[in-house]
């Protein structure tokens, strides 16, 4: 939240000291999620991969679409949060905003990815050529990159060959686990460091595309152990992990090969919806319900690591951090923050307040004499200017009551003296 308010710390403040963003080329959340089944063109179902690093834990944002169902288009979306950006010129984005806070912007990158995007890193190692095999990844860097991450940085570069040339299906799962092999990696060897680094993985698109959905679900499986030895490198590091995907898979039949662009697929859920799960400090474990957008992937990030923006988002922050802020403006003198039957928090001097760090619930602002109640499921704002006080307004009516009953009671008394004379 942006603002001079006096800030009060109610609950703990828990933040990542830095955020993997992890993209998945092709990754549809119909073929993973528990909720959805997919079906190919003809009607025909699909099967299933179990991804427990996945779906096992963290927040995990259920119904997730992109704008459009192709790779350049939808990175260039992913980190600016704006569905109309220009993968060219795609304006501010998350690395603008975090390097203006002292964070390196690093990326790990197989695929999919405009000049702009290289240029955002601090440093950089990417993939150029597409194929599968016979590409040689090219190690990118600025003069702010850390001579340590140099050497790590070109160490993995040479280590590409041994994961990505076995031939078949194995050859497509080194593809992707030397992606987040290197990620690992890189996280461990951050220590103080704050950084957000981007990591494309490309395999499970090209198993579509060449594999059929056979080749496509047994490539999305092999992510698994990989995916977890990113997930605990990232958890030793208190780091937080991102994990989504650029668009999602379509087939014609049970037997074919796959494709996501093209008109007949472009409109399906099948490549339209794709994963969205934050694991990490700071967040909450929830299976979040709704609809949301990669337009909200941007700005959650921002939020989770505290950082404000000028991003130009048509995105949102998703409600997954643990704790929340509670925003009060032209506030009356001594406020107090309630739950139930426990004062919070008191704070004076000002008549703007953020609370910070609150549960999902209900509270109680107590100030001037009167009370409010405030509603907390996310970040919350409540002016108080020309407000009626619920618990003000109460103790009015509990007074008229008295009052009447009272002169009811009066009334009675006198009539009958009056039967009586």
């Amino acid at each position: 939240m942006s603002g001079s308010a006096l800030d009060v710390q109610v609950g703990p403040e828990e933040r990542p000291a830095g955020a993997v963003i992890v993209v998945v080329d092709g990754l549809g959340a119909s073929y993973v999620y528990p909720e959805f089944n997919a079906y190919a063109l003809d009607g025909s179902p699909l099967g299933k991969a179990v991804l427990f690093n996945l779906t096992g834990s963290g927040a995990r944002a259920v119904e997730v679409r992109v704008p459009v169902p192709e790779t350049t288009k939808s990175h260039s979306v992913l980190i600016t949060g704006n569905s109309e950006t220009d993968p060219q010129y795609p304006g501010p984005t998350i690395f603008d905003a975090v390097r203006e806070r002292g964070y390196l912007s690093l990326a790990v990158l197989e695929r999919g990815d405009s000049m702009p995007v290289l240029q955002e890193m601090d440093a950089v190692l990417y993939l150029g050529d597409n194929s599968m095999h016979g590409a040689e990844p090219t190690a990118g860097f600025r003069e702010s990159a850390p001579p340590g991450l140099r050497a790590l940085f070109q160490e993995w570069r040479d280590r590409f060959t041994d994961y990505s040339a076995p031939a078949g299906l194995p050859g497509y799962a080194g593809y992707d686990a030397w992606a987040l092999d290197a990620a690992a990696d890189v996280v461990k060897n951050l220590s103080g460091q704050r950084f957000v680094m981007l990591v494309n993985v490309g395999a499970v698109d090209s198993a579509g595309q060449n594999l059929g959905a056979d080749g496509y679900l047994q490539t999305v499986q092999a992510l698994d152990a990989p995916l977890g030895r990113l997930a605990e490198a990232c958890h030793r590091s208190d780091a937080l992990l991102v994990v989504t995907a650029d668009h999602g898979m379509c087939f014609p039949a049970a037997k074919g090969k796959g494709g996501h662009s093209a008109n007949k697929y472009s409109s399906r859920l099948e490549a339209l919806r794709v994963p969205l799960v934050f694991l990490g400090a700071g967040v909450e474990e929830l299976n979040l319900a709704g609809r949301w957008l990669e337009m909200d992937t941007a700005p959650t990030v921002l939020s989770l690591l505290n950082i404000s923006s000028n991003l130009m988002t048509d995105g949102k922050p998703l409600p997954i951090r643990e704790g929340f802020d509670l925003r009060v403006t032209c506030a009356p003198s001594g406020m107090e923050l309630w739950r139930g039957e426990e004062r919070l928090a008191n704070a004076s001097g000002d008549d703007e307040y953020c609370f910070r760090g609150l549960e999902r619930g209900a509270y109680t602002i107590k100030a001037g004499g009167k009370s409010w109640t405030a509603h907390v499921s996310g970040d919350t704002s409540m002016d108080l200017a020309g407000k009626a006080a619920p618990g003000g307004e109460m103790k009015k009516i509990i007074g008229i009551i008295l009052i009447l009953a009272i002169n009811l009671a009066g009334i009675a008394i006198i009539v009958r003296i009056w039967k009586k004379g």
